[in-house]
């Protein structure tokens, strides 16, 4: 005759405890991990907060091709660490190019040796070719270039090389990628460059 046992052992009830505590404990770091990377902007589709890197803001400039001219040196957007710990930059980017303008060199880094060579902090805007006198700085690549922790005076520079447009062109901000101390930011600076075409100069004649 065989017996029928209704019901769990304890031996079973305590196996399958133990069983649901290690899933909890398991889906509990998942979480935690997920958070971590979420918060430190690594998973795609994460907000990224503008962070501690400061930069030039609120310049808008217009700038005249002229006949001869082969394009233009745009270098508005200067950089400035202000932490403790090193900044490395992962991407930079143009915000809004309606035109769709393809640079025809850079992003770019110069760093603060520029300001011995050429005697400025910025070139900010100039046409292309440059002058043959000037002393240029070394091209530093965009990704993985770092900024160390800066003075008040200390700055690099990031430079962009557009062709001479046939048309009015206007690209709008400039958005940078870094990180620093673990965390991952996104930062967008408003600086416009409007580029005024020998044949269309009626923009940088407004305002």
């Amino acid at each position: 005759m065989t017996e029928k046992v209704i019901g769990a052992s304890r031996d079973q009830v305590r196996g399958r405890t133990g069983r649901r505590r290690v899933i909890g404990a398991s889906i509990a770091v998942l979480v935690a991990a997920v958070a971590v990377l979420w918060i430190v902007g690594r998973l795609p589709g994460a907000p990224m907060r503008a962070g501690p890197l400061e930069g030039t803001n609120f310049e808008n400039l217009r700038a005249r091709i002229r006949p001869g001219d082969t394009g233009m040196l745009w270098g508005s957007l200067v950089l400035h660490n202000p932490t403790r710990d090193d900044i490395v930059l992962d991407k930079v980017s143009l915000a809004d190019n309606p035109q769709k303008i393809k640079p025809s060199a850079g992003p770019y880094i110069w760093d603060e040796t520029r300001v011995a060579l050429l005697d400025t902090g910025a070139v900010s805007g100039y046409q292309m070719p440059l002058p043959s006198t000037w002393k240029l700085p070394v091209k530093h690549p965009v990704e993985g270039f770092t900024i160390p922790p800066q003075d008040d005076d200390g700055s690099v520079e990031v430079l962009y090389e557009f062709p001479a447009p046939e048309t009015a062109t206007t690209v709008k901000g400039i958005s940078v990628r870094y990180r620093t101390a673990g965390m991952i930011y996104r930062k967008t600076f408003d600086v416009t460059l409007t580029m005024c075409a020998v044949a269309d100069p009626e923009p940088c004649d407004q305002g």
